[in-house]
C-alpha cells in the first residue's frame, strides 16, 4: 500500500516538475521576443489577464458552469454505458445488435451535434446534456464490452458451483473484476465531455468557458483567451483526480493485485 502511495507521490512530483519548465520555457520565449508578443503573450501578461477575469467575477461563474455539465455529464453517460454494457453481457443478442449503431454514432463529433440539438432541444441545460452523453457514452461502453467479456473462466465456473444465478455472476463476479478497464473508459471519456461543453459552449452557448473564449477571441484579449485555455487545461486535471479517486476506492484491490499504480 506503501509503495503505490510512493508512486503516486513520484508521479505528481515529475508532473509538477514538467510544468514548472513548460512555464519557465514559455517566459523565456515570450521574453526574448522569438514570437510576436500578440501571439505569444508572457505568463506574467496571462497570469495578469487570469486576475482581471478573477476579479469582475466572469471566470467563476464560467468555470462553475462549465465543469458542473461536465462532471455532471460524464457521470451520466459512464452510467448509461455501464448499464448497456452489462445488458449486452446478459442479452448477446442485443449487444450484437446495438453494435452496428454504436459503430455509426460513435464517430460524430461534437461540433458535428450542435445544430441538430438546437433545432430538437433549443437553448439550455438538455443541448448541454444531449451533447456531452452521445459524445462521452462510448470509452465506458466499449471498455465494458471488452472487460466483461474477459473475465476468467475459472471466476465465472466457481461462481456457478456457488449457486450464483447469471445475473448475480455479473453483478458480484464480472462487473468487480471489470472495474479497472472500465475506469480506464471513463478517464478517456471525461477529456471528451470537456471538449464537447466547451464546443457546445462556443457554438450555442451564453455562458461558459467557451462562450467566454469566444467572446475573448473577438475581443482579441489575447491574454485572457491563453488563460482560459489554461484553465480549460486544469479542469482536465481536476475531473482526473477526481475520477482517479474513485478508481482506487471501487477498484484499489485489483490495481494492488495486478501492479497498476497509474
Amino acid at each position: 500500500m506503501g509503495s503505490f502511495r510512493l508512486m503516486e507521490i513520484l508521479a505528481g512530483f515529475r508532473a509538477m516538475i514538467s510544468f514548472l519548465v513548460i512555464i519557465i520555457v514559455w517566459q523565456s520565449v515570450a521574453s526574448l521576443g522569438l514570437v510576436p508578443e500578440k501571439y505569444f503573450p508572457s505568463i506574467l501578461a496571462i497570469a495578469s489577464g487570469f486576475r482581471d477575469m478573477m476579479m469582475s467575477g466572469e471566470l467563476v461563474s464560467a468555470e462553475w458552469r462549465t465543469l458542473s455539465r461536465a462532471l455532471v455529464g460524464v457521470a451520466a453517460a459512464s452510467m448509461l454505458g455501464i448499464g448497456l454494457a452489462v445488458l449486452g453481457d446478459l442479452f448477446p443478442p442485443f449487444r450484437r445488435g446495438f453494435a452496428p449503431i454504436a459503430a455509426l454514432v460513435q464517430p460524430i463529433p461534437p461540433a458535428a451535434l450542435v445544430p441538430m440539438a438546437v433545432f430538437m432541444l433549443g437553448l439550455g441545460p438538455r443541448l448541454y446534456a444531449f451533447i456531452v452523453i452521445l459524445v462521452t457514452v462510448w470509452p465506458p461502453y466499449f471498455n465494458g464490452v471488452a472487460a466483461l467479456a474477459s473475465v476468467s473462466d475459472v471466476q465465472i465456473r466457481t461462481g456457478q458451483m456457488l449457486g450464483l444465478s447469471r445475473w448475480q455472476i455479473v453483478w458480484q463476479i464480472k462487473l468487480p473484476a471489470a472495474m479497472p478497464e472500465i475506469f480506464a473508459g471513463i478517464r478517456y471519456a471525461s477529456s471528451i465531455s470537456l471538449i464537447a461543453v466547451v464546443v457546445a459552449e462556443m457554438l450555442a452557448g451564453h455562458d461558459g468557458l467557451g462562450f467566454l473564449l469566444i467572446r475573448k477571441a473577438f475581443a482579441i484579449r489575447i491574454p485572457e483567451v491563453y488563460a482560459l485555455m489554461f484553465v480549460c487545461a486544469a479542469n482536465g486535471l481536476v475531473m482526473n483526480t477526481v475520477i482517479n479517486g474513485l478508481r482506487w476506492k471501487l477498484a484499489g484491490w485489483q490495481l494492488r493485485m495486478t501492479g497498476q499504480a497509474a
